[in-house]
């Protein structure tokens, strides 16, 4: 079965809609249930009050009078029916003195049935029905008559408080339509300012996707999480279009670099199979070390290959690092020699649980470009300090130095700052690569630090 999707529009402004109606609705139930329960003992505590009202008001004209007067209680009577009760008052011998429906049955029946009507309207389900309460009307301790009051029951709601309770009501209900438009209209709002830059980054994601780089996002959305997703969107963008130009970069170097020694290698043979050249060890040497250089391209390449596809495997032990240094520093003899650079290293005993080869691969990368990249007469600093569990390994050059543009780079495979391909001046980029990869596989870290033109250090962390 498939699942029915929602733009985020939709469901932000649904969503609005629902918990203000859960609210309404909560609040209108418990809101109702307050006011009938806070309404219905008001109206009872009423009925006693007008209860106890009518019962003084009968005291004060038998006082006043000396007995229980028809025409005093037909006053009191009549006005007992317009607060809804029927009235009946016998004497002290239960003889009846006045009642309200022989007065007037018409009127009382007409009350009854209207206030019958009117709770009825108001509960569907309300089964009151008329009851009576007998009252002993007292003078001192001597008992003078009986007040019987005749009411629906247990407790009704006369014309003006329903009206209440209906006014009461429709404004509750008013409310909750406006705030259903409200929230609706906010809904609509914040689902336009929070899906507007998102619907932005996912064309823009899109865009990555297919290979095209368009502009940066701009970064106009006041939400943390929106700007933090613009600004990965950006970053990646950034980095996937470096990686473009560095695999466009690196077609061209490859290229260059397989076309320079096959170029030599056939025009050597072409020019031997014509007879203009002899065949000589010369001319095979010369071929020979072409062939090399073809070698030693794809071998960096399978190198590099292994190590991205994860197949770096590290062969540990404890060896001493300086001696490792040492050997290094003991090939490169020659070329320091040549350069006339000065090495400022006092090897001191620094053992070490790792991969010597995998080490030796590091020193040796680093050592070359340290002395490709120096002039003649400089130097090369090589400190090894701990600190805290960790080894702290800087080799520092006085070369040429790199730029700032670059130097973020330098890691990147087939990255080169030097984009005339010279081999005086590196390989094809993945020395640095292969470096970083080898100390990130023994769990330290890498970074580089340089001013153009005064000289380059390398720092790396190795944990002990």
């Amino acid at each position: 079965m498939k699942r029915m999707r929602y733009s985020l529009r939709t469901t932000l402004t649904l969503s609005y809609l629902l918990i203000v109606l859960a609210v309404i609705g909560l609040s209108g139930l418990a809101a109702n249930t307050y006011v009938k329960g806070q309404f219905k003992n008001y109206v009872v505590q009423r009925q006693e009050k007008q209860t106890t009202e009518l019962i003084n008001l009968i005291l004060r004209q038998y006082l006043a009078d000396g007995a229980l007067d028809p025409t005093s209680l037909e006053h009191a009577g009549m006005g007992a029916l317009e607060w809804g009760m029927v009235i009946r008052v016998a004497d002290d011998r239960d003889e009846l003195v006045w009642s309200a429906t022989d007065h007037n049955a018409g009127l009382c029946e007409a009350m009854m049935s209207n206030m019958q009507r009117n709770m009825q309207s108001y509960y569907a389900d309300w089964e009151g029905a008329y009851q009576e309460t007998l009252h002993p009307l007292m003078d001192g301790d001597t008992r003078i008559g009986t007040l019987t009051v005749g009411t629906i029951g247990p407790f009704y709601f006369n014309d003006e408080e329903l009206l209440f309770l209906r006014a009461f009501n429709r404004m509750f209900l008013l409310m909750g339509l406006l705030s259903l438009l409200l929230a609706a209209t906010l809904g609509a709002f914040m689902s336009f300012r929070i899906s507007t830059p998102l619907h932005r980054t996912a064309r823009r994601a899109l865009d990555l996707a297919e290979g095209r780089y368009p502009e940066k996002l701009a970064d106009t959305s006041s939400t943390t999480e929106i700007q933090q997703l613009m600004g990965a969107i950006n970053q990646l963008a950034e980095a996937l279009e470096g990686k473009e130009k560095l695999r466009k970069q690196l077609t061209q170097d490859v290229a260059h670099e397989l076309r320079t020694p096959l170029t030599s290698v056939q025009g050597h043979m072409e020019a031997m199979i014509d007879g203009i050249w002899p065949m000589d060890v010369g001319r095979l040497s010369s071929c020979h070390e072409e062939v090399l250089r073809i070698q030693k391209l794809v071998g960096s390449l399978e190198d590099l290959s292994g190590i991205e596809n994860g197949n770096l495997l590290l062969h540990k032990k404890e060896f001493d690092l300086s001696q490792l240094v040492l050997g290094i520093l003991a090939n490169h003899e020659r070329d320091l020699l040549d350069k006339r650079i000065q090495v400022d290293y006092v090897p001191e005993t620094t053992l070490f649980f790792g991969d010597p080869d995998k080490m030796g691969q590091v020193f040796h990368n680093l050592l070359s470009n340290a002395v490709k990249y120096s002039r003649d007469g400089g130097s090369v600093r090589i400190r090894m300090e701990r600190d805290s569990g960790n080894l702290w390994i800087r080799i520092r050059d006085t070369g040429i130095g790199i730029a700032a543009e670059d130097l973020p780079l330098i890691f990147e495979r087939f990255y080169r700052v030097d984009k005339s391909r010279n081999h005086s001046t590196g390989g094809i980029g993945v020395g640095l690569t292969i470096t970083k990869s080898i100390v990130e596989a023994h769990g330290g870290n890498i970074q580089a630090s340089s001013i153009l033109g005064q000289g380059t250090e390398i720092a790396i962390r190795l944990p002990l």
